[in-house]
């Protein structure tokens, strides 16, 4: 396969070991650049589930001992020669080596220098701290959940590497937003995107505080629409036919079209009787999950999903044929199927495919070229370094949780985003989720688009926009006349840039739903639950990191325009964002076993890599082996065998304190930290507060409010700190006055 993409002819050079650094160049490589791997002696230092055979897809490989002078000297001409370097040890490595960015821009000043550690730089409490996974989870607050019943709070474990993951995303739509920026000014720029902070992307809307409903003050929820929602809710509590689960989160309309179609009138317009958990049982008997999503999606555009296993997605014909998974013949494995591209673009399109490269393969390749290639040449002159997307014009018509986020990340990019409201609340009353924290930085109005005053507001603003960005169901862009055809016949530059549950192709594309469904479709739900029901994450997982996916084809829809003075479509996707999210476990192929830590029983990823529960809390713990725990007088005894260690070692810790454990275990060779609760403990600590992570800010309309973003950090052109967002609909009445004044509408 051919390089092909946006990115085709830049060159990117990783130093990447375990997930972050490696996945961030992973996806720059599917989007067309050439990627250089870099190894230590004996390869990689980390292989887990094989991810390797993802993570290394599509890149050369040398290795490169850094300890030896020439091996050093090699790494530094690479650098040299480099568009983009990515690495992801403990800050002060690379300066140690003399490859920090300081270094390297010296003799590169072109270069986006992009640093992925798991705690930033500029934390001097933890930025000595190994970035392990589980170590940065327990710190955030990852693995906190509060049961419902009960209001109780606890630590439960989740395998997916989720400060891993959004850290290298991150780092993505960052690194493409210094191109555009080099490509106006002439300089590069150093950008640090560090796990820690990357977990306060993951959710930003748990931790408002106070909470804010989601219906604007006055507005409440109709009986009917209450009953619907509730009966529907049910659904998903009880086998179907064939003995698995459906997931059900429908839009209102939807829930209220499905639930008067199956249960009498007077349960929905007055009363839910007590008989009615048992008439949902033997209802949900009457068809497969198969044929209960068809027929909800279908006949009454209700947001209901199938419950799979993350092996049947990968087999599942949406899945493959909208390329959400794709076929690799790894060197190694064979035959693999493995995640797509984290959004789709529809013209300058990717080269997700290509397999990997064995280690040091591509060595005598590598050090020919760096003969004859020279140093990348310093700008003849730069021009003044502006925030990447200022002067860009923004539609954003989303709703919920997804699409805002990644409207709101345009804006701290230097985007221009007007927000646009439906201003009949009632029509969905999850429309406003999160308001108050991913519409920041936007000029918010309410418009009704089916009014002729709406339609004509519309036109002008689609005439003047660049971007016009929206989660309507496909049916909806066809029906409110706003296809890329429509768009394009008056604005012939525009990118259109879509957010669904599911990707483009494949059957399911017209389909509705929210978080629930896209975790419950592609096998996330069931690895958290119990292998066949569906079981929620705590976290909005999907709907953040779907937006930052957008968030990355947007920018790289901005810098195609600006390489090649055409706009074109975008999609991400719940169901698309499940699937790379869910590495390094989203990998198949034939014979593999799905052993993964899995259900509500695991406790980490190894004997020696886990949570441990005490009398007055919980800790994670990462040792590399049980020797360095046997060193501690106190644990001397403990057995060598590392299962038999941690059995142990559970015992010995239930009847013990956190804080004493934590002071114990704190030994070389071994990191261990408390398992923090998300909601209330890291958002206040002094170092998130003086990164500006947390804000507390008033709100117009609405009040004093604490929200969260964990932004990226460029160090020429910073994100910005955008305003706070006011009441919805808020700018409305100022906003229309003076757009109409100024342009005779």
């Amino acid at each position: 396969m051919e390089k092909k993409g946006i990115l085709k002819g830049l060159r990117v050079v990783d130093f990447g070991q375990y997930i972050p650094g490696p996945l961030a160049a992973m996806i720059l490589g599917d989007y067309g650049a050439d990627v250089i791997h870099i190894d230590p002696p004996g390869g990689p230092r980390w292989d887990g589930y094989n991810a390797n055979a993802v993570l290394s897809r599509g890149k050369r490989n040398i290795i490169l001992d850094l300890k030896k002078p020439e091996d050093l000297a090699t790494a530094k001409k690479l650098a040299a020669t480099a568009d983009i370097l990515i690495e992801n040890f403990r800050p002060g490595v690379m300066d140690r080596l003399g490859l920090g960015y300081q270094a390297c821009a010296a003799e590169n000043p072109t270069l986006i220098y992009c640093s992925i550690p798991g705690f930033s730089s500029a934390d001097a409490e933890r930025r000595g701290l190994p970035g392990w996974e589980g170590i940065v989870g327990a710190e955030a607050g990852l693995y906190a959940c509060t049961d419902m019943a009960t209001r109780s709070r606890y630590i439960r474990f989740d395998a997916l590497p989720l400060a891993s993951n959004f850290a290298a995303v991150i780092a993505c739509h960052s690194i493409v937003s210094a191109l555009i920026v080099r490509a106006e000014c002439g300089r590069g720029q150093y950008i640090e995107a560090s796990m820690y902070d990357a977990c306060f992307e993951i959710d930003s809307t748990r931790t408002v505080t106070p909470p804010q409903s989601m219906l604007p003050p006055g507005t409440t929820r109709t009986v009917a629409g209450t009953n619907a929602y509730a009966l529907v809710r049910r659904m998903a509590q009880y086998p179907c036919k064939d003995g698995r689960y459906i997931q059900t989160t429908p839009p209102p309309r939807g829930a209220l079209s499905i639930a008067r179609a199956l249960f009498p009138a007077k349960w929905i317009d007055e009363e839910i009787p007590p008989e009615a958990d048992e008439t949902v049982r033997k209802l949900m008997l009457e068809r497969t999950m198969q044929e209960w999503e068809e027929y909800a999606q279908r006949e009454h555009g209700a947001g209901f999903a199938v419950s799979q296993t993350s092996a049947e997605w990968m087999a599942d014909p949406t899945a493959l044929e909208s390329r959400s998974v794709i076929p690799v013949e790894d060197p190694v494995l064979g035959h693999t199927m493995q995640p797509g591209v984290p959004s789709l673009m529809l013209k300058s399109g990717d080269c997700a495919g290509m397999p990997r490269h064995m280690p040091d393969a591509d060595r005598a390749e590598i050090l020919a070229e760096l003969e004859t290639l020279p140093p990348r040449p310093a700008p003849a002159s730069c021009g003044p370094a502006a925030p990447a997307l200022k002067g860009i014009k923004v539609l954003d018509l989303c709703q919920v949780v997804a699409g805002p986020t990644c409207g709101r990340l345009l804006a701290e990019y230097g985007a221009e985003v007007l927000k646009i409201n439906n201003p009949r609340f009632s029509d969905n009353y999850t429309a406003l989720a999160g308001h108050e924290t991913q519409n920041n930085g936007k000029t918010c109005i309410l418009l009704d688009l089916k009014s002729p005053d709406g339609k004509k507001l519309m036109d002008s603003f689609i005439r003047e926009a660049d971007i016009f960005h929206c989660n309507f169901a496909q049916a909806a862009y066809r029906h409110l006349g706003v296809t890329e055809e429509q768009l394009r016949e008056k604005n012939p530059n525009i990118i259109l840039s879509q957010i669904n549950i599911h990707s483009l192709g494949g059957g399911r594309e017209e389909m509705r739903g929210h978080e629930d469904l896209g975790e419950a479709a592609t096998g996330m739900s069931c690895r958290y639950g119990d292998s066949v029901k569906p079981e929620t994450l705590p976290l909005l997982v999907l709907d953040h990191m779907t937006g930052q996916m957008g968030c990355l084809g947007v920018m790289l829809a901005v810098y195609a325009r600006l390489v090649t003075g055409e706009g074109q479509r975008v999609q991400a996707s719940l169901s698309r964002s499940s699937t790379m999210t869910q590495l390094p476990f989203m990998l198949g192929w034939e014979g593999k076993v799905w052993d993964e830590p899995a259900g509500r029983d695991a406790k980490g990823y190894g004997p020696l890599d886990r949570i441990f529960k005490c009398r007055d809390g919980w800790f994670y713990l990462v040792a590399r082996d049980t020797a360095a725990i046997r060193a501690v007088p106190l644990l001397s005894g403990l057995p060598q065998e590392p299962e038999a260690m941690a059995a142990a070692l559970e015992a010995r810790a239930a009847e013990g304190d956190v804080d004493a454990w934590v002071k114990l275990l704190g030994v070389p060779g071994v990191a261990v930290r408390r398992c923090r609760f998300y909601m209330d403990e890291p958002p206040e600590e002094d170092y998130v507060k003086a990164r500006g992570i947390t804000k507390r800010e008033y709100h117009p309309g609405i009040g004093m409010l604490r929200t969260n973003h964990g932004a990226p950090r460029l160090s020429l052109t910073p994100t910005i700190q955008v305003y706070p967002s006011p009441a919805v609909g808020n700018d409305t009445e100022r906003f229309l006055a003076k757009y109409r004044a100024e342009h005779a509408l």
